[in-house]
């Protein structure tokens, strides 16, 4: 069994400390569990890094501080799982990856930085 997934599994994420992350290191952690779920060639590994995902996408909903982002990230998770299931949107792996990439120039410009709590 993946080691890294071992370890992850009996750690919970704390909501306060995701809730202190701005809305860009939060999907871009979220970007992070779904490229794990791609790169594993293994069905279980994938689907334990999806799992995980979609817990973080929980988290994500519920923070107040993304009230007004809740369309966008309804239909990122929307997508996500569509991708793993039916694939209706004919999703492959770059154009799914491209747009949690875009996070990780917004983490780094700081373009989410705003207090909006």
């Amino acid at each position: 069994m993946d080691r890294k997934i071992e370890k992850e599994e009996g750690k919970a994420v704390n909501a306060a400390r995701w809730n202190s992350m701005c809305i860009s290191e939060q999907m871009l952690n979220i970007g992070g569990e779904i490229e794990r779920a791609l790169d594993r060639k293994d069905k279980h590994l994938s689907e334990q890094y999806l799992k995980k995902a979609l817990e973080l996408f929980a988290l994500t909903k519920a923070d107040p501080k993304n009230q007004r982002r809740l369309e966008e990230i309804s239909l990122a998770e929307e997508e996500l799982i569509d991708y793993f299931h039916e694939n209706r949107y004919g999703n492959d792996r770059n154009s799914l990856m491209s747009y949690w990439n875009s996070f990780l120039s917004a983490t780094q410009l700081g373009v989410y930085r705003e207090n909006t709590t």
